[in-house]
């Protein structure tokens, strides 16, 4: 069959309309989206009273300003989503730490009481998204692996699945079907649970949008190639953090020290973070773990702990710091936190081999990698290189591995091998002694910029000369 000119321009405009039409979501439900200078999340669409949402303050994250809620305040705007056949939430949010209880993104859900459950975006505490939808034929729940750092969340319904896409890409979908159940008592709630002010968000929420359809995997891909952009635009400043290792505390008198970084670290706005590489304690009782906790509890930014062979009596680091590995993600920079026990004469298990392959599947081959350990993997260390060092380093060759920061040699020691960074740092404790004869005790600063990393060392003003 031949077509006409006509006929093919027909064709053509049809097809483009049906692009466009494809290309443009509708208006958004409700949005709200931080205010810098306010200091609060605001409505962006006309008739949406948001009024106590204002409890919280505007901070920055990487370079972008996002809303913090307050603390014991629950944050509120009307509610959405009752009797809709169809769902879509996109979450803009930096969360600083995956530790500890559940933290509520946007929630029309009560968490286990008897109403409420419409929908809801959470972090759980075993470190994953979840996505929750509730419809007369009962709850749908996804999830998928969460990391620290900004995200864009996303979930849909469209009455035969939900969907939990994380950064513009699915990571779970499950069958559902049914209308959503009408809960008006229950309302829409930001960085808490709807039913009380428990599940604090530990992090920021910068942008919140919601429609009563379903949006496409290809709009959701649109919203998150313009969000890396932002990011890229905005991490290109680059970013600061600190790094301890091997304070050894033994009684409050050893915590002295530890606080004087502390403080010092604090002091500094350009550090983002912190990083302590193990031997908290001298001979991990429940008490040095208590003492070492409570003073990493004076930080004013986030930390991460890592295990060292001074802390490995069974269970008590996990109680007091959690997980033995963690992923942290931050200014487009992947950190990575591995178990090195028990010591430096044995290699380094499968298990943390295997994690390190699993993490690596997931990220970029041009994404710069930092590898964080308490036993050295320094080639040329004057002590204490962990066994099978090599075979560590040879898991990142196809990854843009830029530093490998260690403890355990209480000493600074600091060089580049084959493009990667590698530091030791003298201990930050006054119960042991720097093993390179040197005396000053402090913690490193390290600044990444774009793909280069560099260190310096910060003497503890009251650490013994």
């Amino acid at each position: 069959m031949r077509l006409t000119l006509s006929a093919i321009l027909l064709l053509v405009l049809a097809a483009t309309v049906q692009s466009l039409v494809h290309a443009a979501p509708p208006a958004p439900a409700g949005h709200w989206k931080v205010e810098a200078e306010a200091g609060q999340l605001a409505a962006r669409l006309p008739g949406q009273d948001v009024a106590s949402t204002k409890k919280g303050s505007a901070q920055a994250f990487e370079n972008r300003s996002g809303w913090t809620p307050a603390q014991g305040a629950q944050y509120v705007a009307p509610a959405v989503g009752d009797g809709w056949t169809a769902l879509t939430v996109v979450v803009d949010v930096f969360v600083a730490n995956l530790r500890g209880n559940y933290q509520a993104l946007v929630c029309r859900d009560r968490w286990g009481g008897p109403t409420g459950d419409v929908f809801g975006l959470v972090v759980t505490p075993d470190g994953r998204w979840m996505a929750r939808v509730k419809t007369a034929a009962g709850q749908c729940a996804l999830t998928a692996p969460a990391t620290t750092g900004w995200h864009l969340l996303a979930m849909t319904y469209d009455a035969t699945h939900a969907r939990l896409f994380v950064d513009g890409r699915l990571a779970a979908e499950k069958a559902h079907s049914g209308t959503m159940v009408a809960e008006p008592k229950t309302a829409l709630a930001f960085g808490t649970y709807s039913g009380s002010a428990n599940g604090i968000l530990r992090g920021a929420l910068r942008e919140v949008r919601i429609w009563s359809t379903a949006l496409s995997a290809e709009n959701l891909a649109e919203f998150a190639k313009t969000w890396r952009a932002e990011l890229k635009e905005t991490r290109a400043k680059g970013f600061w953090f600190a790094e301890a290792a091997d304070t050894h505390v033994t009684d409050t008198k050893s915590v002295e020290i530890v606080n004087d970084g502390v403080d010092s670290i604090n002091a500094d706005r350009r550090v983002d973070f912190s990083l302590w590489l193990g031997d908290m304690t001298r001979a991990a009782t429940p008490d040095e773990m208590v003492l070492a906790r409570l003073a990493l509890q004076r930080l004013t930014k986030p930390r991460y702990v890592l295990r060292g062979n001074h802390d490995q009596r069974p269970g008590v680091y996990e109680k007091e710091f959690g997980e033995l590995r963690q992923r942290i993600e931050h200014g487009g920079w992947v950190f990575l936190l591995i178990d090195t026990n028990p010591g430096d004469k044995t290699p380094i298990n499968q298990t943390e081999h295997n994690w390190i392959r699993e993490q690596l599947k997931t990220i970029d081959a041009d994404t710069p990698i930092v590898l964080c350990t308490h036993h050295p993997l320094m080639p040329h260390t004057k002590s204490y290189l962990i066994a099978g060092a090599s075979e560590v380093l040879a898991l990142f060759t196809e990854h843009n591995l830029k530093a490998c920061l260690s403890g355990h040699y209480h000493g600074n020691q600091e060089e580049t091998v084959d493009g990667v960074l590698f530091t030791t740092t003298a201990c930050l404790s006054t119960t042991r002694n720097n093993f390179d004869g040197t005396k000053p005790k402090g913690y490193r600063v390290f600044h990444c910029e774009e793909d280069r990393i560099t260190s310096e060392f910060v003497p503890v003003p009251k650490a013994p000369q």
